[in-house]
């Protein structure tokens, strides 16, 4: 049953992230925490996205601006490394609380639509970056703050997808990198690293194909309810 749940979750999180642009982490970690554990689940996830990057940044590749992804990634660097050791020195239950309110935060911004000035100096993209990093390496999640730094920049559609999936890539790497140093790839996560390996492929040409016929901004308002749901149950369930 575990294995049916398992390739569920990581098809549909990644049918999520080809249509929508992001979620994969967002979607799958919770569900994997609640599965294996969340020091198992975050390398796992690690390894899964990267996975889906290579696919993603070979899709959006014309769509870059390669000063903006180096600048923004090379402050994460700096910050993966923390967030790794954050999560295995941090007990479980606060690292778990803490990833229920990042989801709220991020759904509710999303939702709610508020208005971000444009931020023009760019020592923004290195604090943004650090931060990110932060999130990566404790929860996989680069995402939150590098999608409100793009809405900062004013970026349009196409760069917007573009410089986060270069942005993702690099972390990613990073990511994995830290979490082998600090001894988090088992055999176990190798393992289901690539047992995921078909379901990531489905999920995303599923994704791929469908986004022809979805309404992009419909999906993304439901994706985003999904997500602040997941918030609330973590933060409420692990706040003893």
């Amino acid at each position: 049953m575990n294995q049916i749940y398992f390739a569920l979750i990581i098809t549909i999180s990644c049918f999520i992230q080809a249509v929508a642009g992001f979620g994969l982490p967002m979607v799958a970690t919770p569900f994997l925490a609640a599965l294996f554990g969340i020091r198992t689940a975050v390398p796992l996830m690690a390894i899964i996205i990267l996975e889906l990057q290579v696919m993603m940044i070979l899709r959006y590749r014309r769509s870059l601006d390669t000063r903006s992804v180096l600048h923004i990634s090379a402050a994460a660097l700096l910050g993966i490394p923390v967030g790794v050791i954050f999560l295995a020195r941090v007990p479980e239950s606060i690292t778990l609380t803490i990833l229920g309110l990042i989801l709220i935060f991020y759904a509710l911004y999303s939702i709610l639509n508020f208005p971000v000035p444009a931020l023009e100096h760019p020592n923004w993209a290195y604090l943004i970056g650090f931060i990110s990093g932060l999130g990566g390496g404790a929860y996989n999640m680069a995402a939150p703050p590098m999608i409100i730094y793009g809405d900062t920049q004013r970026w349009e559609p196409s760069l917007f997808k573009g410089n986060l999936q270069g942005c993702f890539l690099i972390i990613t790497i990073a990511a994995i990198v830290s979490h082998f140093l600090n001894g988090s790839l088992g055999a176990d996560v190798l393992l289901r690293s690539a047992l995921a390996i078909p379901f990531v492929l489905l999920g995303a040409f599923a994704g791929f194909f469908l986004d022809l016929f979805i309404n992009s901004g419909i999906f993304r308002k439901i994706v985003l309810v999904l997500l602040l749901a997941l918030g609330i149950n973590l933060a409420l369930a692990w706040r003893g």
